[in-house]
């Protein structure tokens, strides 16, 4: 590869912008911006841009998004089960093939358990490899304040890579929504930045040091979903810039099926131990996974293993079993009694706290992935009022919502002081919020006033639930709703400065009993009805 490549990557106007391949390549980049700024479809046209050029690199797929490059490209996917390469492969020989044969990687952890530990093991094979032959190569981390935060909890080999990877032809590429989160010693390590939209001011301190005229900073919070700065030795000067149209669909959704790798991925895969998928299959089309609550087939699962035996339940569901006429007549039918994985999720967030010096100050809870309700394993499945009713909702929605709940019967006018949000905006809001039934008006003279039409109150954010304990198990479970960016959503709209900093998806054991005209579900470690 040589400097002469350049990427398309985006328009100033009418102009097309590029960045120099070269520079992109072995460099440090940093691709910032907030939710919605179109962080993630910038990566995914720079990620197309790279295998145009038959480039090779390795993007660390934190939400399992970007599969969809598989529609045009060779890409080998290292992920779950319909991955083309289990996550379980010997590093050193995925990534020793990988450069040798100039194959592109995803390294899709949003399956995994301890996505530190996986992508701490990758990223010191890298490095350890590429120290040994020095060819130009990309390493992509997206969500990059997980796994290289500002603490001590900081990856040390992506540290490393950002220090002194560019001497091997190791580049890095680190990603964020929350640049105020990320290491300070890796983020000044990027010569090159794109920046998005931000709003949060202690966002936009993080990347005060990128911008030397103090009115381009003030212009961040107001860029457009796509328009980003983009700087340092990619480019001759410094671009504002509309991101181009992808070539692959953008999709969110994890797959349930991929089309078929060909060519040099299948053989790539075999070299590997991994097998091809039997003809008839490779011949479906691509289809995506449904996030809704249903029960699937068996598989391996992270979680909680069961304790109270199936026979054991059906003496407990014997004992509930009602007679068809009160005291006399048949009592009702059993008609299944099954387990079932019903997927949780722990998660950690950090917010600022403090009067004067403000800290980050790390919080966790756990939370039911289909209904949105905080939930306590300690002794058994306990549920206490969550999230649910603000699932669906931005982040400008549950601002609107705290200020209502502060300000009972409050008005338009009162809300546009507190929120700094526009009337039409405000207006848009309040009436989605009453189709939902959440929020009511009554008039008061002339004044329109607005309160809660449901029993509504904040979400207690500042817990302390440790990580449970969690082993290798398998069975069926419910299908996963809640996602990462739905409930950051949800936080921000909370505590405008809060993030989530680990978000691990585990399972626990419930039995979910059917009886002739209503159900049961008892907790399949106590014994308990739920």
């Amino acid at each position: 590869m040589t400097g002469k490549i350049q990427l398309l990557t985006g328009k100033m106007d009418t102009k097309d912008v590029f960045i120099d391949a070269q520079e992109f390549v072995t460099g440090r980049t940093c691709v910032i911006g907030q939710s919605g700024s179109g962080k993630s479809y910038l990566i995914a046209v720079l990620c197309e841009q790279l295998l145009q050029n038959n480039i090779a690199f390795c993007i660390v797929d934190t939400e399992g998004e970007y599969f969809s490059l598989k529609e045009k490209f060779q890409l080998l996917w290292v992920g779950g089960e319909e991955a083309d390469v289990s996550i379980e492969v010997d590093f050193y020989d995925l990534i020793t093939k990988s450069i040798k044969n100039n194959v592109p990687l995803i390294l899709d952890v949003s399956d995994v358990l301890d996505q530190r530990k996986v992508v701490s093991d990758f990223a010191g094979k890298l490095y350890e490899i590429e120290s040994q032959v020095k060819q130009p190569y990309l390493l992509i981390i997206e969500e990059a304040d997980r796994f290289v935060p500002q603490s001590k909890d900081s990856i040390k080999e992506i540290e490393e890579i950002s220090k002194r990877g560019r001497k091997r032809g190791l580049g890095l590429l680190v990603a964020t929504q929350r640049p105020s989160l990320v290491n300070k010693n890796v983020l000044s390590q990027c010569g090159n930045q794109l920046i998005g939209k931000l709003t949060t001011e202690n966002d936009l301190k993080a990347v005060d040091l990128f911008f030397a005229d103090r009115k381009e900073l003030e212009l961040l919070p107001k860029l457009n979903t796509g328009e980003f700065f983009v700087m340092g030795n990619v480019v001759k000067e410094k671009t504002r810039m509309q991101t181009i149209q992808r070539i692959t669909q953008h999709k969110g959704l994890t797959p349930k099926l991929i089309p078929k790798a060909t060519g040099k991925i299948t053989e790539l895969k075999t070299s590997l131990g991994f097998a091809g998928m039997p003809e008839e299959k490779e011949k479906v089309k691509e289809a995506y996974e449904v996030k809704e609550a249903y029960a699937i087939g068996e598989r391996k699962l992270k979680g909680v293993e069961a304790k109270i035996p199936k026979e054991q339940i059906e003496a407990i569901v014997d004992g509930k079993r009602k007679k068809k006429y009160w005291l006399f007549g048949e009592k009702e039918h059993v008609k299944s009694i099954e387990l079932i994985y019903h997927p949780l999720v722990w998660v950690e967030v950090t917010a600022p706290e403090g009067f004067i010096t403000k800290s980050l100050t790390a919080h966790s809870f756990i939370v039911d992935s289909v209904s949105g309700e905080f939930v306590d394993i300690k002794n058994g499945l306990k549920y206490s009022t969550g999230i649910s009713r603000l699932i669906g909702l931005n982040e400008n929605d549950i601002r609107i919502l705290l200020e209502i709940f502060r300000n009972e019967k409050t008005t338009i006018g009162d809300l546009e002081l507190k929120t700094k949000l526009s009337e039409t905006t405000i207006r848009n809001i309040i009436h989605n919020l009453q189709d939902r039934k959440i929020v009511t008006s009554s008039k008061q003279g002339n004044l329109k006033l607005y309160s809660f039409l449901i029993n509504f109150k904040p979400p207690d954010l500042k817990q302390s639930l440790i990580r449970p304990e969690i082993q290798q198990i398998s069975g069926r479970t419910n299908k996963q709703v809640l996602t990462e960016d739905v409930l950051r959503k949800i936080i921000k709209g909370l505590e405008d400065e809060s993030d989530i900093t680990k978000f691990e998806v585990f399972y626990y054991p419930i039995w979910f009993v059917n009886l002739e005209n209503r159900s049961l579900k008892i907790d399949g470690v106590a014994g308990k009805e739920i």
